[in-house]
């Protein structure tokens, strides 16, 4: 299944942008289209009565919708909802709530250049590049102002949607969703960290199917090993290995979702030695075997 590009408005001036839908649905299965879109999205679930009953999909993740649900998508991660009202009666109707605020990059790098409070906005951007979900506690919170927003004029909004970012990059409890993150355009340039962090990423989307050391890394970037292993950690937040294993079961979930190869075959193109490997370590990192993923993605 191979995501589109959406495109969220026309305008080139375009900042950000606060929708509502209700979607009135006949049937008892509900879904979204497979997308992505150059934009940042921040979407909340309403269903007070506990009546939908689905999953999120964003990257190689998948996880349950529930009242409040709040998560946080980055410019270039595949997303889509899917799953059903429990009813098998088609001549029910029944109603599907979100509420989304869009936003731009270049205005949240204008709004961080203006005011200083909103520089700690950069961590929960780079971070949404995996997709983000919110704590309930966190989610809680700005509910009820993304709900008041409805009723206020655009200036008015304005403030409200910088005041629920910044509340949100304060969750310490946020939760990456997707094993590898995904992005629209490169990383900046602006230092030798990103730089080395860039060519990195790049070697090991190249050559996540072969076997990697971290002494590849180290000749790549005329880096030593204890060097590579610090960049690892302070970028990814973990260690070379546990980010190409998470990598690599990513690219996995991909093939398990887009194509009908075998599972052996999805094994070696992503770089596991031999398939009990391959089933082992998915299984340590999405609580399913590959089988059962893609069933449940398909």
């Amino acid at each position: 299944m191979k995501p589109f590009k959406e495109n969220v408005v026309a305008e080139p001036s375009f900042d950000w942008l606060y929708r509502e839908f209700t979607c009135t649905v006949r049937k008892d299965e509900f879904a979204c289209s497979w997308h992505y879109h150059a934009e940042y999205e921040l979407v909340l679930y309403l269903d007070p009565n506990q009546e939908f009953k689905g999953n999120f999909y964003a990257g190689d993740a998948i996880g349950p919708i529930n009242h409040k649900s709040l998560l946080l998508y980055g410019p270039g991660l595949p997303h889509m909802l899917a799953g059903s009202f429990g009813s098998k009666d088609s001549e029910v109707v029944k109603d599907h709530h979100t509420i989304i605020i869009w936003f731009s990059h270049q205005w949240l790098v204008r709004l961080q250049a203006l005011i200083p409070e909103a520089r700690q906005l950069k961590r929960l951007l780079d971070r949404s590049a995996y997709g983000l979900s919110f704590s309930p506690e966190a989610a809680n919170a700005v509910a009820t102002t993304m709900q008041e927003m409805r009723y206020m004029d655009r200036q008015y909004q304005a403030a409200k949607v910088i005041e629920v970012l910044i509340a949100l990059s304060n969750d310490h409890e946020a939760k990456k969703l997707s094993s590898s993150p995904y992005y629209l355009k490169p990383l900046s340039e602006d230092s030798e960290y990103n730089q080395r962090i860039e060519r990195a990423s790049r070697y090991i989307e190249k050559h996540y199917g072969e076997p990697i050391k971290i002494v590849d890394v180290c000749k790549l970037l005329h880096i030593s090993e204890s060097s590579a292993y610090r960049l690892f950690e302070k970028h990814y937040g973990m260690s070379f290995s546990d980010h190409l294993k998470q990598y690599r079961v990513g690219k996995a979930c991909e093939l398990l979702a887009s194509t009908e190869y075998p599972i052996a075959l999805v094994a070696e193109k992503t770089g596991f030695n031999n398939l009990s490997n391959f089933n082992r370590q998915f299984k340590g990192l999405k609580a399913m075997t590959p089988t059962q993923f893609r069933r449940r993605f398909n």
